[in-house]
């Protein structure tokens, strides 16, 4: 079996299990009197999943160069697979610290900015970007929208004063 096959049948079971969840969530009620009721999240998450699993099934992307269905990363790659893990971790620790402290937006950003930076090897301009864009649509999205309690700190607290 090649890579590419491999991805496929993990894909494809992958779309089976978000299938049976998105089952399951359109039995829960999407919507209440006061906004989105409880079967709203996971709908949308298990929708989402659905659909991301069948792309990857239909288009499992590019094998590495010399994928014979083995993947031999050597030593270059278990050190980057390393750092990668490292910097993973330590951006989950500065968003579960910063978070309470500063707020969601400057704690999102920052984390984001260290994946996709040194985890990723995404350049500053991109990883800034990203950055900035993924905290406004969870701000937007999250915090304006659907009224969810993101940790404040002087950021948030002065958007929801513009928009609330």
């Amino acid at each position: 079996m090649t890579g590419r096959d491999a991805s496929r049948l993990t894909a494809l079971g992958l779309a089976a299990v978000a299938g049976i969840g998105l089952w399951q969530a359109l039995k829960l009620d999407r919507w209440g009197f006061d906004g989105p009721d409880a079967g709203f999240f996971p709908q949308v998450m298990a929708g989402v999943c659905v659909v991301l699993a069948l792309v990857v099934a239909a288009w499992p992307g590019r094998p590495n160069e010399g994928d014979d269905g083995e993947a031999d990363a050597g030593d270059e790659g278990r050190v980057v697979t390393r750092r990668s893990f490292a910097v993973y971790a330590l951006a989950l620790g500065v968003m579960a610290a910063g978070a309470m402290g500063v707020g969601f937006a400057p704690t999102a950003l920052l984390t984001t900015v260290l994946v996709m930076r040194f985890a990723e090897g995404r350049g500053w301009r991109a990883s800034l970007g990203y950055g900035v864009a993924m905290v406004a649509v969870c701000m937007v999205l999250f915090g304006w929208l659907l009224r969810v309690d993101l940790p404040e700190g002087p950021f948030e607290r002065f958007f929801y004063s513009l928009v609330r």
